[in-house]
């Protein structure tokens, strides 16, 4: 019989010692020394329980909890919440949010065998396998397809649209929005889905500190909880519709044949004339981070054909 899978996300290594040599013999143990690590292989495995310290850099154990009881496809997997700061108000936070126990690292260590029953009693008898996006090239493929027409028979703001459209059926997205810089200038050209609030425009965006990240700096960025890591466009405005993850990706002002001859790099300097924020429920994988980042970046080469035809732009 296969043993059950346990996955132990801490940034301690003195933890994973101690936890190796308790249950090594009883489960199969995956150790991840943060929450993006610990996201990467739910992602991808089935996993029957979660260990997850609450004291971790970046994004919490409790933060980490709260979108992971958000995400739709991942929410069923228990969860055990250990500490060693361990006070009521933690406690109840954590149960709140839904996780199955909680435990402070003194009882874990110390009463090792009634840690054991927790642990025993808390594990899924089956895991399930995580869903996946299957077909991503293929939705590639037939997604550039439909930006490569619209250069001959539509216009920017369309093609927007209909990438955006795009991803959203194919990668799960609940939000996507599409906005141009000039200068000083920022418009959003589109919103896709409910999430925008009626109060987030040009100069709320600039005040965001993604918006640096991805805007002045031409860097995509990845949030899991923006909450946590204060980055994220309305953070909390999305959280309160259950969008705990977000990307954001710079469009630049790049032909495709300058970005293939760069063997798929952008040039260091290149300026931007645009962004894309996407949102959803479910976490975001490293892995589903880059697949996505490389393609809206290729996808943006195309929209830089149809934005200097808009904007009568030079290149």
């Amino acid at each position: 019989m296969a043993k059950k899978t346990i996955l132990i996300i801490d940034d301690e290594k003195t933890t994973h010692v101690i936890l190796k040599a308790m249950l090594q013999n009883d489960y199969e143990l995956i150790f991840a020394e943060n929450a993006q690590s610990g996201i990467d292989f739910l992602g991808e495995h089935p996993v029957n329980l979660v260990l997850l310290d609450i004291q971790m850099p970046e994004i919490s154990g409790i933060e980490l909890l709260e979108s992971l009881m958000i995400d739709t496809g991942l929410r069923n997997v228990p969860i055990v919440i250990m500490t060693g700061k361990a006070t009521e108000k933690i406690e109840k936070a954590a149960r709140d949010l839904g996780a199955e126990e909680f435990m402070s690292k003194t009882f874990l260590f110390t009463e090792k065998e009634q840690a054991k029953k927790i642990i025993r009693k808390s594990a899924l008898e089956e895991s399930r396998v995580p869903e996946k996006f299957h077909g991503y090239k293929e939705s590639f493929r037939n997604l550039m397809k439909t930006l490569l027409k619209e250069t001959v028979y539509g216009d920017f703001i369309k093609a927007c649209r209909k990438l955006g459209v795009g991803l959203i059926n194919s990668f799960g997205i609940d939000y996507a929005s599409f906005w141009t810089v000039h200068g000083e200038r920022v418009n959003l050209i589109v919103a896709l889905g409910d999430a925008q609030p009626d109060n987030f425009g040009p100069d709320e965006a600039k005040s965001e500190k993604s918006f640096i990240q991805v805007a002045k700096k031409g860097k995509p960025y990845l949030t899991n909880h923006p909450g946590a890591q204060k980055v994220g466009f309305f953070g909390n405005e999305s959280l309160k519709k259950g969008l705990s993850s977000e990307i954001g990706v710079p469009l630049f002002r790049i032909s495709r044949e300058h970005l293939m001859y760069n063997k798929m790099q952008v040039p260091e300097g290149t300026e931007i004339f645009g962004f894309v924020i996407l949102k959803r429920n479910r976490v975001f994988t490293t892995k589903e981070f880059r697949l996505l980042s490389a393609f809206i970046i290729q996808a943006g080469t195309i929209l830089w054909i149809l934005y200097r035809k808009m904007f009568k732009s030079t290149p």
